[in-house]
């Protein structure tokens, strides 16, 4: 079973440093795009199959590693469905590693609660998987936005710069990928008010309160896109912040009573 984890783990690290390369070198051309292809179906493929031991017949098991290790594949499947029609290749260098490193996370650590969730509920953190998967794309985004924008404005020009498309298309895609992501995490709020009976006695306080904080982020920086223009530095700064209180309310809630108080 291990051997498994090395496959998907083995084909995102080697699709990012073919990238990386590309990116990073003047004379190396896209010409290794289609064994960049093949590497990534793999790891989706095996990294998909991997989760699949998830499912049980009463619903679906998700401790901390195995939704760290979900949404790191939905955003990798994403990245590489979307890279077809879309120049987001470079996203690859920031998201392929992580979803490495979150697929020997869960080897490595394992979860040991049997935490399963009724399917009924598995609908609301699906939208909420889906949401994370979007703005994480966005974050990732965002840092790139920032690398190329302070390049630009320092003309100081390299390979990278010069192979990543213009500017515009940079932000467009910054700002649809928040729209969706916070329309995404919206219906996750929504709905999970509808399976939220206790606050208190389902230790879910602390998670509604970042998560209602994060929205509030997220909703400022697309109102204010669409209404004011805000753009630059501010916006990408901004959905950092806000993606890291979102990651908070999962992820450390998720940790602190999984891992440091079971």
């Amino acid at each position: 079973m291990p051997l498994l984890y090395i496959l998907p783990f083995t084909a995102y690290l080697l699709a990012a440093l073919l990238l990386t390369r590309y990116f990073t070198l003047e004379t190396v051309t896209n010409q290794h795009r289609t064994t960049v292809n093949l590497l990534l179906l793999i790891g989706c493929a095996s990294h998909g199959y991997i989760l699949l031991d998830q499912w049980q017949d009463n619903g679906v098991f998700f401790g901390l590693a195995t939704s760290a290790s979900f949404v790191a594949w939905v955003v990798a499947a994403m990245l590489f469905v979307t890279s077809f029609t879309k120049p987001i290749h470079a996203l690859g260098i920031l998201v392929y590693p992580l979803s490495a490193i979150t697929v020997i996370f869960s080897l490595i650590f394992p979860d040991t609660q049997n935490k399963v969730i009724s399917v009924s509920i598995a609908a609301h953190v699906f939208l909420s998987i889906g949401a994370y998967a979007l703005l994480a794309i966005a974050v990732c985004q965002s840092v790139l936005l920032n690398i190329q924008e302070k390049r630009l404005h320092e003309h100081k020009i390299n390979a990278f710069v010069k192979k990543l498309p213009a500017l515009q298309t940079m932000e467009d895609f910054l700002y649809q990928t928040l729209k969706m992501g916070f329309i995404l995490l919206t219906l996750s709020l929504i709905s999970g008010y509808y399976y939220i009976d206790d606050f208190f006695t389902q230790k879910l306080t602390y998670k509604t309160i970042l998560s209602v904080i994060a929205w509030i982020g997220f909703a400022g920086i697309v109102i204010g896109h669409k209404l004011f223009g805000w753009r630059g530095k501010l916006v990408t700064l901004a959905t950092q912040i806000a993606f890291a209180v979102l990651v908070l309310s999962y992820f450390g809630t998720k940790f602190v009573l999984e891992r440091l108080l079971s």
